[in-house]
Parts: C-alpha cells; sequence; structure tokens
C-alpha cells in the first residue's frame, strides 16, 4: 500500500492512498464467491452462475462490499504507519473523491483521498523561563484582628432609641420621597439606613441627625453637575423624609464567652484557629494566582494551533451548561458573548493539549491509590463512609472527574517547582 501525506496547515492533512490491485482482486473475488454461494440467479443453481451474470446483477453490491472492506482498515493503516493522532474518525464526506465515486476494478489499484483533522505539534517553552511569586504567605495579628471585628459585626445586636435624637452611626427606619421639577425620583418606604459615610446619599445623613422618632422634615439638597449619582448630577431636589424608629448597634464583647458561642473553648483559641483558617485561605488564593499567572504564559508561549471544529463543539458545550446553570430557555447569544465563549473554548483546549503534552513529557500520572486517598479526604469531610462513598463516585461517574482533578493539580505543582522566582522591577 502507498501511502502520501501532504500537508495542507499544522492541524489538517491529506491522506492519499493507493490499495494495489492484487489486494482488490483479491476482495473482489471474495465478494463474488460470497455472492455465488448466498444469491439466486434464474437459470443457475446456486454457486454455478458465471462471473459475467454475477458482475451484471450484482456488480454494485460487490462494490461496495470491496469499499467497506478496503478502505477502513486501509485508512487505520495509514495513520498508524505515520503515527498521526486524529481528532475525529473517517469521514466519508472528507474523501475525494466521494466514496459514491470511486472506481472499483479488476487489475488496478483503488487509490482515494482522506483530508483529516490531526493534534498539531506542540511547542511548550522551557518551564524554568515561566515566572512565578514564590514564597510562603503572611497573615498578621491585624488580619485576625480584622476577621474578629467581621464576627462580631455579624452578631450586632439592634438596640431601640427612644430617649434621644438620631446621631452619626445610628440606624434609622424611614420613608423617603425625593422628588425634582414634580417628577419622583425615589419612593421608598420603610427604608433602613446607616447614618455615616456608608449612607448611599451623605448629604442626607446630615439632615437626619437631630431628629427624633415620628418626626417629618422637608428639605432640599443641590447636588453638582459631575455628582457621582447620574440621575442626580446637577438638580435642585425636595426630599420629604419621615422617621420611624431608630436604633443603635451594640457589638458583643470580645471575651471567653463571645469565643464559646462560636464553637471554641475560649479566646486563645478561637484566635488560633482563625490565624489557621486565614493562613490556609492566603494559601489557597495565592496558589490559585500562581496557576493564573502560568497559565496564561504557557497559553501566550506555546505554539499550537486548534481546529475550528473542535472550538465549535466546546463553544455548544459551554453555552449549554450556562444555560442549563442559568435555567434559561435557549436564545440567540450577542456577537460579544460568542466571541467571549470562543476565547474561553480556544484557551481549554490548548490548556488541555498544553498539560497533556507536559504530563507526556515528565511522565505525570495519577493512581488509584491517589484516587482513594483523595475520595477518603471527601468522605471525611462530609462525614460519609469511604467505601460507600467510593461506590457512589463509581456509581455516578465521578471518579475520572477526581482523576481529572488530581492530574490537573500535579501538573500545576509540576509548573510551580519549575518556573523562575517573579523578578521585582526596580524603578
Amino acid at each position: 500500500m502507498k501511502v502520501d501525506i501532504r500537508d495542507v496547515s499544522s492541524c489538517k492533512k491529506t491522506l492519499l492512498i493507493e490499495i494495489p490491485p492484487e489486494d482488490v482482486n483479491a476482495e473482489i473475488e471474495k465478494a463474488y464467491d460470497e455472492v455465488r454461494t448466498t444469491a439466486s440467479v434464474p437459470g443457475f443453481r446456486k454457486g454455478r452462475a458465471p462471473r459475467s451474470v454475477l458482475r451484471m446483477r450484482f456488480g454494485e453490491y460487490v462494490k461496495g462490499e470491496v469499499i467497506e472492506k478496503l478502505i477502513p482498515p486501509a485508512f487505520e493503516k495509514a495513520v498508524n504507519d505515520a503515527k498521526l493522532e486524529i481528532l475525529r474518525p473517517l469521514d466519508a464526506t472528507n474523501m475525494n473523491p466521494p466514496i459514491d465515486e470511486l472506481s472499483v476494478k479488476e487489475n488496478e489499484p483503488l487509490t482515494f483521498e482522506v483530508t483529516v483533522d490531526v493534534k498539531s505539534e506542540i511547542i511548550i517553552p522551557d518551564l524554568t523561563q515561566l515566572e512565578v511569586e514564590k514564597g510562603d504567605i503572611n497573615v498578621t495579628k491585624e488580619d485576625v484582628d480584622d476577621f474578629l471585628d467581621q464576627l462580631r459585626e455579624a452578631r450586632a445586636s439592634f438596640v431601640p432609641v427612644e430617649d434621644r435624637p438620631v446621631r452619626a452611626g445610628d440606624y434609622v427606619t424611614l420613608n423617603i420621597l425625593a422628588t425634582s421639577n414634580d417628577d419622583v425620583l425615589e419612593d421608598q418606604r420603610e427604608q433602613v439606613l446607616e447614618v455615616g459615610e456608608n449612607i448611599p446619599i451623605p448629604e442626607l445623613a446630615e439632615q437626619l441627625v437631630g431628629m427624633n422618632p415620628d418626626d417629618e422634615k422637608e428639605f432640599s439638597i443641590s447636588f453638582p453637575a459631575d455628582y457621582q449619582a447620574k440621575d442626580l448630577a446637577g438638580k435642585e431636589v425636595d426630599f420629604r423624609v419621615s422617621l420611624h424608629k431608630v436604633t443603635e448597634k451594640h457589638l458583643p464583647p470580645l471575651d471567653d464567652d463571645f469565643a464559646k458561642d462560636l464553637g471554641a473553648d475560649d479566646l486563645q483559641h478561637l484566635t488560633g484557629s482563625i490565624w489557621n483558617q486565614l493562613v490556609e485561605l492566603r494559601r489557597q488564593e495565592h496558589k490559585s494566582k500562581q496557576e493564573t499567572d502560568l497559565l496564561s504564559q504557557l497559553l501566550e508561549k506555546s505554539q499550537l494551533e486548534v481546529p475550528e471544529f473542535l472550538v465549535e463543539e466546546q463553544v455548544k458545550i459551554l453555552m449549554r451548561n450556562d444555560r442549563q446553570a442559568a435555567r434559561t430557555e435557549s436564545s440567540e447569544a450577542s456577537e460579544e458573548q460568542v466571541s467571549q465563549y470562543r476565547s474561553s473554548a480556544l484557551d481549554a483546549i490548548k490548556k488541555h493539549w498544553i498539560f497533556g503534552e507536559i504530563a507526556k513529557r515528565e511522565e505525570v500520572g495519577v493512581t488509584d491509590q491517589e484516587i482513594e486517598a483523595e475520595v477518603r479526604k471527601l468522605a471525611e469531610r462530609l462525614d460519609k463512609d469511604p467505601q460507600k462513598y467510593m461506590r457512589l463516585m463509581e456509581a455516578t461517574n465521578r471518579v475520572e472527574g477526581i482523576r481529572a482533578a488530581i492530574w490537573e493539580s500535579k501538573i500545576f505543582d509540576l509548573l510551580i517547582e519549575r518556573a523562575s522566582p517573579k523578578r521585582t522591577l526596580i524603578v
């Protein structure tokens, strides 16, 4: 068999395949022998009809049988001998001439062309050329104190105030009507606001200070043309507010009782637990940033080409997944959305191919023991029996997902290890 391979592009090749006459003759002979022994031909006993008669009655059938027997194995052998990694199986629509126009004749070779999509050569940079922030993270006492303050804020109590007017820091419940030239800009009922810097309209806080529950007040505020809220910029706005309730926020004391309410033995243990949590969180954030930086550099520095049909297939998958997540019916995406999907799809395919090439070169794999250990950790985290949880993973086809996650994590660990420390520019 003769095979000539022509490059159409780095990810598309045309195979010109010639099956020799002797192979064609042998297959034709087999096909006619089968027809002769099984077909009924008027005027002849089974197995006695001459080739000329069989050719007239069953010529097209024999042609189809010969093509079906010869072409797929010839194509497979050509691909294997050339060590091509094709991305989709033999497709008759990519054949030249079309399969129904192929000529099959005795004593003549069977020649055909197939254009196939293949995995392009993947050229990745020396991993030491990649740069990444190295070193461990740091959690300070101020970080822990800030987190403790957030916990206190989340457990604050709000006590009604009746013996004094509103002051900065209070929380007020009120109705607000805002108009400008008889146009209603805002009409809010039972609106709760903190009288302070975080109030949506800071100028409003000045007017609220000094009011008492059940007070009503009317006032005007002139907003400059460059005011941050565009609907108020350059307008004279009339306000009418009705104050219903005033409360002040009380934070719980930071003591052992507070710690016990959160499940800790005392404040010292709570502080240590928070420090450990913040360290783990910062490490995860740091590693995530390292991975994002390294992947961006790999995509930029690697050389490979992805066939268009793969990108289109991945775009359809991403769009379908997003629609399912949002629980919306199919709708036509905008040009900008399609462009974003295409970019994400292309990067996802390139990432998978580049990681595959790195894994092959560095012999990165995942063992069954590593999968079992990961499943065990997941089961313990969910308070499940590890063996039953493994059976559940297998029954729901999620083991390969765990394998893929471990594999990707090992690739990233390798990249972080091999990458050079990021250089700091001195200005």
